[in-house]
Parts: C-alpha cells; sequence; structure tokens
C-alpha cells in the first residue's frame, strides 16, 4: 500500500511526546528518538519531534492491503489527540484552508 497522508501536530510538549510513544509501544511500534521510522505488524510508521518547535509529524508509510489510510489515520490520530487533551494542550490550525 501507498503512504498515507502525513499527520501534523503542533503545541506537543515532552510530556505529551512521551505519552504519544507509550500509546505507540501498545501496538508494538517503539520510538525510540525524536525522529526515525519503525515496523511492527506490517505497518511502518515514520514520525519527527521537533521539541524546540513544538512541533510532531507522524506518518503511516507502509501497511497490510486490508487496512485502509483513514483507518490508519483515525487510529493514530486518536492516540496523539488524547495525549494532546490528556497534558490540556489546545491544537492550532497549523494550515489555512
Amino acid at each position: 500500500m501507498s503512504a498515507c497522508a502525513m499527520l501534523s501536530y503542533n503545541n506537543v510538549t515532552l510530556a505529551a511526546w512521551d505519552c504519544a510513544k507509550q500509546a505507540a509501544a501498545q501496538y508494538g511500534v517503539v520510538i525510540d528518538g525524536n525522529s526515525g521510522t519503525a515496523t511492527s505488524n506490517g505497518f511502518t510508521i515514520h514520525w519527527n519531534y521537533d521539541p524546540q518547535a513544538k512541533t510532531a509529524q507522524v506518518q503511516c508509510t507502509d501497511s497490510p492491503f486490508w487496512a485502509s489510510c483513514s483507518m490508519i489515520n483515525g487510529h493514530l490520530n486518536t492516540a496523539i489527540e488524547t495525549c494532546l487533551g490528556g497534558h490540556n494542550i489546545e491544537m492550532t490550525r497549523m494550515v489555512e484552508s
């Protein structure tokens, strides 16, 4: 499968990023740095966290045929927004439409 759309977040504190790493670990994805790529159970995830800018990008770059990008990004977004909300972080629009 081709890559899914990249998800971008701002106002991501270190505590929220640590929460996101713990959430990823529950799916077998080990995030061991601020940027990298990991594969687990047929899913390849790429991430980049910039602690100075407090931004994070996450993208599924490969997945099994049965997993749609809408499903994958829905799960990723829910997990990350749960972490952001748990640390009282409000999202602001990164790109004007």
